[in-house]
């Protein structure tokens, strides 16, 4: 064989193992991505790389667990982004809000990875609080939101709607929609008695969420 061709045939081939690996790492992607949707973030590594038709020492070569739970932080930032940007770009400041709390909602009753990380992860946390703050605060300068309301307030609430898809999911699939309207009537301007009480920091919720997962991971 000449020297050209060998070269050739050693590119051709490096060529395909590129290829190969792309393939494995797309399949080992999309197969987490549904395992941590349908079981969550406990998920064995076994499972997601029979998920994918790869041996477990190609899934470990590719990803750690770790990596593949930032894989799924980059891709749900990327869509919450583009949500709230559309949601900004509403000349309806009410409207804006309410279809982004949905569309988060939503997403959480699809991945119930989602609704762990969310509580697990600070990262996670804040970039959603930043979102919803912004969303928030131009309810307010509206006119359609209570000015007392703060985005923490909201997060918790938020918190506690998505907790009842855990109690209704299998039976009443949509019921926290039914939920979520309850809360966004109580968050209206048109309600003139103030809270009571101060409300929550974010740095309060954030111990509050890290010590209630901890007990919530140690009893699983």
């Amino acid at each position: 064989m000449s020297y050209s061709a060998y070269v050739g045939t050693s590119v051709e081939a490096s060529r395909c193992l590129r290829s190969d690996a792309r393939e494995n790492r797309d399949r080992i992607l999309a197969a987490a991505a549904q395992a941590f949707a349908d079981e969550g973030v406990g998920v064995s590594m076994i499972e997601i790389a029979r998920r994918a038709g790869v041996g477990n020492a190609t899934l470990h070569r590719n990803f750690t667990r770790e990596q593949l739970i930032e894989e799924l932080f980059r891709d749900w930032s990327g869509r919450r982004k583009a949500v709230a940007e559309a949601a900004l770009a509403d000349p309806d400041p009410w409207h804006g809000l309410v279809s982004f709390l949905e569309d988060l909602l939503a997403d959480g009753a699809r991945n119930c990875a989602i609704r762990a990380l969310f509580a697990v992860s600070p990262a996670w946390r804040e970039q959603a609080r930043a979102m919803l703050g912004d969303l928030l605060s131009r309810a307010q300068q509206a006119g359609a939101v209570r000015v007392d309301l703060t985005a923490v307030d909201l997060t918790i609430a938020l918190i506690g709607v998505s907790r009842t898809m855990d109690i209704t999911g299998e039976s009443s699939p949509g019921q926290w929609r039914r939920h979520l309207a309850i809360v966004l009537d109580g968050v209206k301007s048109c309600h003139a008695q103030r809270l009571p009480g101060l409300p929550a920091s974010p740095e309060q919720l954030d111990r509050g969420l890290r010590e209630w997962s901890g007990r919530a991971l140690r009893s699983s």
